[in-house]
């Protein structure tokens, strides 16, 4: 637990200084966007050795003057963790992306997923940075936000972010 909670600080850390959008402090709506939808599993534009990876719906959001707030897990990552055991996390729990990012990165809809892991708690982590205005989302590619997130976990280890 606790170190899927610092994964998730970098990511969010990492998400606020590079590839990340603001926002402003207008209310939500609840107009999410029609083409993603709540658990579904989608293919995407992978890392080279990722080819079983896939993203799936956790939650949609859409922001009164904003963009719409997709809210993903991602699965079969190699993402360095100091934390775990093997040195490496095989998924990430919570990432918040636009809704145009995410049009962006996924290939194809591989499937629906109705029993949804617990993700409170990056939700949450994200929503409270979010209200208080120091909180964002992902507006490049999901290839590009995993590879920067693990080359910046890397490079605070002071490992080479290419290994």
């Amino acid at each position: 637990m606790i170190s899927e909670k610092l994964f998730i600080i970098i990511a969010g850390i990492f998400g606020v200084l590079a590839g990340c959008k603001g926002q402003s402090n207008n209310p939500e709506q609840s107009s999410p966007d029609e083409r993603f939808k709540t658990g579904q599993v989608w293919k995407y534009n992978n890392r080279a050795g990722e080819d079983s990876s896939t993203l799936t719906i956790l939650k949609t959001e859409k922001y009164e003057k904003g963009d719409t707030i997709i809210h993903i897990r991602v699965d079969a990552v190699r993402m360095f963790n100091p934390n775990m055991a093997t040195g490496y996390s095989d998924f990430i729990g919570h990432l918040p992306f636009s809704q145009k990012a995410i049009s962006k990165s996924v290939t194809q809809l591989v499937g629906q997923n109705n029993n949804l892991p617990d993700f409170s708690e990056g939700y949450h982590q994200w929503k409270d940075a979010w209200d208080s205005g120091k909180g964002g989302y992902w507006t490049i590619d999901l290839k590009e936000a995993i590879e920067g997130v693990d080359s910046a976990m890397k490079k605070r280890n002071n490992l080479n972010p290419t290994n």
